[in-house]
């Protein structure tokens, strides 16, 4: 008993002990006071006063209530740094903790960014680090961040003319190759003296708040424009007045002066091309310049440094092959099977508006001229193929492309011996490119077909309720024939 009374006094006494040193005469604490519940657990006994750092949670300070800063107004200028022996300024950064905002209008290279077909998304970027810099001459201006101290992250690199988040790029770059995530933007053409521009660097992600980072070395480097009359690798900016005609991936082309040359640049001004050569639209400018051709007669090689004279066509054979024995290609026995010639196309004979009552049949590649005034007007070639043949049909305008005219629209059908129903159809090649194509590739109906006599019918498409689509007042139809492999 004696031991259980004083076991008793000692509870009695710690109980008044706690009640006096929690009370202070107000309302008794509750779970949401300071200094109850979490502020004295058993994480805090024995702590000799320490304060944990739950005490003071971090959303206590919204990062909302932190104003974000602009990188534009923050931008490093990078001009005074001297360049190596190579010619670069090169800068160390990282973009880990750069504010996840959107500087340039980096979107894809089809509205003016950066992005090919390759990337994905819209285009939104982050962790952008912003460097002024201010050009020494006039000439081009490269960056990059290809270089040795970039980590393997996927960078994005803009020059901008001004630093806001819709300036439009003077020159980006997403990836530098397939697989090559890092970045290379050049100027496409030379930038002033004294002209003061934004370089960004960047990274891709799904959008500005989870944007590749890392820490990335940026090069800088200016070039003087390439001279008239020499060397230029692809992607090069020939001097003022000229443009880089010839080069490919593998092999240089020739700075060559405005509308001295099939493939150089129109003049603005009259004339716009010399000599024999013509451009390629009706008034070029600055925003559209355009490219002098050289005029081909029937027989000789075309492309887009040569139109077709006296009526000729130019097959598009980049999408639908040439064979030996096509037409224009028998003109040049030595030339590749997907060489272009100038053809003189065979012309449309009325009537020919059935599958079952076609224009007469031919029995290789042909080139048709035609028109078609919608309603009862329809226009049916009829071929002839031996067993194991491929056939493809295609729609161009003139020069094998697809400009026939607004709201012109063709529809191809292809039949096998005037049956009525067609063996394969198309409407348009892809989207808003309002040409047709069928080939074996696409439509297996038309790889190794029977032998026998197919006809290809071309008509206006015409929108569901109508009875007739928009008069076409020339198209061309290039029907094809490749023999069965021997």
């Amino acid at each position: 008993m004696k031991t259980n009374l004083r076991g008793l006094l000692a509870t009695m006494f710690a109980t008044g002990m706690l009640a006096a040193c929690s009370s202070d005469g107000n309302t008794p604490p509750t779970g949401t006071d300071a200094g109850t519940g979490t502020d004295i657990g058993a994480s805090d006994i024995g702590g000799g006063g320490d304060v944990p750092r739950t005490d003071v949670p971090r959303t206590d300070v919204p990062r909302a209530d932190v104003p974000m800063v602009n990188p534009c107004t923050t931008a490093m200028d990078i001009s005074s740094m001297t360049p190596g022996a190579d010619g670069a300024i090169r800068v160390m950064g990282d973009n880990t903790d750069a504010p996840g905002v959107q500087v340039g209008d980096l979107g894809l290279a089809s509205e003016g960014g950066c992005l090919g077909a390759t990337s994905m998304g819209d285009g939104a970027k982050g962790g952008a680090v912003v460097y002024r810099y201010t050009m020494r001459t006039a000439g081009v201006l490269t960056a990059s961040t290809a270089n040795p101290g970039t980590d393997e992250f996927d960078t994005v690199v803009a020059i901008l003319g001004t630093c806001s988040a819709n300036a439009r790029p003077l020159a980006c770059n997403d990836d530098i190759g397939q697989g090559n995530l890092l970045s290379t933007a050049r100027t496409t053409a030379p930038l002033m003296m004294g002209q003061t521009v934004f370089i960004v660097v960047g990274g891709w992600g799904a959008n500005s708040k989870n944007a590749a980072t890392g820490a990335y070395e940026l090069s800088v480097r200016e070039a003087a424009p390439i001279a008239i009359g020499m060397p230029c690798p692809q992607g090069q900016v020939c001097a003022a007045g000229s443009l880089c005609v010839g080069a490919t991936a593998m092999n240089s082309g020739v700075c060559t002066a405005d509308g001295t040359a099939p493939g150089a640049a129109c003049r603005t001004a009259a004339p716009f091309c010399d000599g024999a050569f013509s451009c390629s639209v009706a008034t070029p400018s600055m925003a559209a310049r355009g490219i002098c051709r050289r005029s081909a007669a029937p027989g000789e090689a075309c492309g887009p440094t040569a139109t077709c004279s006296m009526m000729g066509f130019c097959p598009n054979l980049a999408t639908t092959p040439a064979v030996a024995g096509d037409a224009g290609v028998s003109a040049d026995a030595g030339a590749p099977v997907t060489a272009r010639y100038c053809t003189l196309p065979t012309m449309e004979a009325e009537p020919n508006n059935t599958p079952a009552a076609p224009q007469a049949a031919v029995t290789r590649t042909t080139i048709f001229r035609g028109a078609i005034t919608p309603g009862t007007d329809r226009d049916c070639f009829a071929v002839t193929v031996p067993a194991g043949a491929t056939l493809f049909a295609e729609t161009t305008d003139a020069q094998g492309t697809c400009d026939l005219g607004d709201g012109e629209d063709t529809v191809i059908n292809i039949y096998r011996d005037g049956t009525a129903a067609p063996i394969a159809t198309n409407d348009d090649i892809s989207m808003d490119v309002l040409c047709s194509r069928l080939d074996g590739r696409t439509n297996p109906a038309l790889l190794g077909v029977s032998a026998g006599t197919y006809t290809v019918c071309v008509s206006p498409y015409t929108e569901m309720g109508e009875t007739e689509g928009t008069p076409i007042p020339a198209y061309y139809l290039t029907v094809g024939v490749i023999p069965p492999a021997p």
